[in-house]
């Protein structure tokens, strides 16, 4: 399981923990981009990648009845794209084996597949304008490499459909 390998990758930033969690908690058999999409603003920055430039620290808002939750973009790419991977890949991502508590399997297009592979090649190719990358010492390459085979996997799987 590949999941297991990109834990630290994925989950091991507060921000990504939160974002798994947070999609442990979607209450759905198989999860969808849509479902996704009504419960954090993650689909602003799809649908206008320039605001990415904007600032460094962009933040996803999400839905949190207790209070206002966020967590960094490039977090939540990671964290959702390995999981989505995970999950076409072996037809769900044990999240038990990765920090989680749940196994999660998504119901997702093509085209949604190379949406978040653009997000995660754009994230890869321009780590300058992300605060993860500014807080990475000597994981930083470590981290590239985990990047770089999510996206290889999310490439395999779009490939196939």
């Amino acid at each position: 399981m590949a999941i297991e390998k990109w834990k630290d990758t994925a989950f091991g930033s507060d921000y990504g923990g939160d974002f798994q969690q947070f999609l442990e908690k979607i209450p759905s058999k198989k999860l969808t981009l849509t479902e996704i999409y009504k419960r954090c603003d993650l689909k602003k920055y799809f649908d206008q990648p320039d605001l990415l430039s904007q600032r460094t620290d962009n933040n996803v808002r999400l839905e949190n009845p207790d209070f206002d939750q966020f967590v960094h973009y490039e977090d939540a790419v990671i964290a959702l794209t390995a999981i989505v991977a995970e999950s076409e890949r072996n037809g769900s991502a044990d999240l038990t084996n990765a920090y989680g508590s749940k196994i999660l399997t998504f119901d997702i297009s093509k085209e949604e597949l190379l949406t978040l592979k653009k997000a995660l090649t754009d994230i890869h190719n321009n780590t300058d304008k992300f605060v993860l990358f500014e807080m990475l010492g000597d994981d930083k390459e470590d981290i590239l490499v985990d990047i770089l085979e999510i996206i290889a996997c999310i490439n395999e799987s779009s490939n196939k459909k």
